[in-house]
């Protein structure tokens, strides 16, 4: 029988094993499913593979092995058939060893990076797939409910303060409260930057006082990424019209404006969270 898939984990190590001259797991997959079946067309099936893709992939095993791997009838009584030859099945064995050794390589190493707590956050972030540019990730601070909705403050990298609101409804629904880590998700366009502004107090509730690290120009606008002190950096976009005005280059001190309610926040619903 084909070996058993590998039960749904979470990995932060993963690979496949491949031996020299580009022979995969899927041909073992085949050659156990035609062990199993004693014919091409159900290996095939088995492992939900075209027919033709089988006959190739078999074709360059044997032509690749000093010895015959699958020994093939066409029609007869049966229909025709396939088998595997001692030195197919003795291959068969010997990769399908080397298959578990390195499974449980990957569980072990899987295990031991999962078992750190910070490690395990770290991954999870990477694992995100979001289409805002900034993510910034912070511990919630205080959760004010109002008649309009919901303030949440938080404390991201570099002891920033960072204000979101929120419907009610979902302050409820994702259980805000002090000591959750959270993603504070801002898109580009949406973020301001302010240069050389003399001290002047300002409405926006968010203001994250940074350096320009690069300035990036594209074929319609730019964008601007400022370093924000402990490490996190943030991105604006603007028009070619405006960065000339500001003449803004690295290394310029700039504040980040945006407004609590361009914050969406977003909350890892497995254990441990973000």
């Amino acid at each position: 029988m084909p070996p058993s898939r590998e039960p749904h984990s979470p990995r932060i190590v993963n690979s496949e094993l491949r031996l020299a001259g580009g022979l995969t797991e899927r041909l073992f997959d085949l050659l156990g499913a035609i062990e199993a079946t004693g014919s091409i067309s159900g290996a095939a099936r088995e492992i939900d593979m075209s027919y033709k893709g089988a006959w190739e992939m078999l074709e360059r095993a044997n032509n690749l092995s000093p010895q015959v791997l699958v020994n093939t009838e066409v029609g007869g009584r049966r229909g025709g058939g396939a088998q595997l030859t001692a030195p197919g099945r003795e291959l068969l064995g010997l990769f399908n060893q080397a298959r578990e050794r390195h499974r449980q390589f990957l569980r072990d190493m899987n295990a031991r990076l999962l078992g750190d707590p910070g490690l395990r956050v770290f991954f999870r972030r990477l694992e995100m797939r979001i289409s805002a540019c900034n993510q910034l990730f912070g511990r919630v601070e205080r959760v004010r409910p109002g008649d309009a909705g919901t303030e949440v403050e938080l404390r991201i990298k570099g002891g920033h303060n960072l204000v979101a609101w929120v419907t009610g409804l979902s302050a409820g629904t994702m259980k805000l409260r002090p000591g959750l880590e959270v993603v504070a998700l801002i898109k580009a366009p949406q973020v301001v930057l302010l240069k050389g502004f003399g001290g002047y107090r300002l409405s926006a509730e968010n203001q994250l006082a940074g350096t320009v690290e690069r300035v990036r120009k594209g074929a319609v606008n730019t964008e601007v990424v400022v370093q924000l002190p402990g490490g996190d950096v943030i991105a604006s976009v603007m028009t070619h019209e405006s960065l000339e005005l500001m003449e803004l280059a690295a290394g310029d001190a700039v504040t980040a404006l945006f407004d609590p309610e361009s914050v969406v926040l977003g909350l890892d619903g497995r254990p441990g969270g973000v």
